[in-house]
């Protein structure tokens, strides 16, 4: 249990893997909390163009994996006394911070290459017991925004892009649900059309005489709506 009025700090962890278990790192720990962070959702969508339409209507294609955006305040001004205000957890004394050590750190965390792995490491972001992500990073910008006399940093605010990783096993399951060499089983709905199905499965929509064929019906224009629709494999 977290004694009452304690402020845990976020952490950045790399790992060797996936799934977060293989640690090649200690956690990077926050100076600062931040105070805001983003979550980006998007779907890809395809347009279908049927021949002889001037218009087109888009179809849902994809989920792309999930981003996060955050930023970190490294200080080393002293000015931030007071750990109990927005958010602020301290290391000692900010006065005794080394920002540009700081700043190695965490690029060697979230950025260096790993010879190991052969690639960048695997990150996940946890705040007290919780994980709040666990990705790649996109992208690191950092934004050095006061100096000392002899040109070294006291403040930089380094803002992170991760895209969250899907496992591969997960991905080949959720690509299966669609994928031409196995069969499919719909139900023609009213909008339908055997094209655009065929289209979706196959990815080419001149399998729709193949595939009224194949389910016995008379015509691909006129499908009594309800009814089950086999997609078999393309051989």
């Amino acid at each position: 249990m977290i004694p009452l009025g304690k402020i845990e700090k976020m952490k950045i962890q790399a790992f060797s893997d996936a799934t977060c278990t293989q640690e090649l790192s200690e956690p990077y720990q926050f100076l600062i909390n931040p105070d805001t962070y983003n979550f980006h959702y998007e779907l890809e969508q395809a347009e279908d163009s049927p021949a002889g339409s001037s218009g087109s209507e888009l179809r849902y294609y994809r989920q792309l994996p999930n981003e996060w955006e955050f930023e970190i305040l490294i200080d080393g001004t002293g000015v931030i006394k007071d750990a109990s205000a927005l958010s602020i957890s301290l290391l000692g004394n900010t006065d005794e911070v080394d920002v540009q050590e700081q700043v190695n750190n965490l690029k060697s965390i979230v950025l260096d290459y790993n010879g190991e792995i052969h690639r960048n490491q695997f990150l996940k972001i946890s705040w007290g017991s919780r994980d709040v992500f666990k990705g790649t990073l996109v992208s690191l910008d950092l934004n050095y925004k006061i100096f000392k006399n002899d040109g070294s940093p006291l403040r930089v605010i380094a803002k992170l892009k991760l895209r969250e990783w899907v496992d591969p096993e997960q991905r080949i399951r959720e690509e299966a649900s669609s994928s031409p060499d196995i069969t499919h089983e719909r139900i023609f709905r009213s909008q339908d059309r055997i094209d655009l199905m065929s289209d979706r499965i196959y990815n080419d929509p001149g399998y729709y005489i193949d595939i009224a064929k194949s389910n016995d019906l008379n015509g691909f224009r006129k499908i009594t709506r309800g009814i089950k629709i086999k997609f078999p494999p393309i051989k």
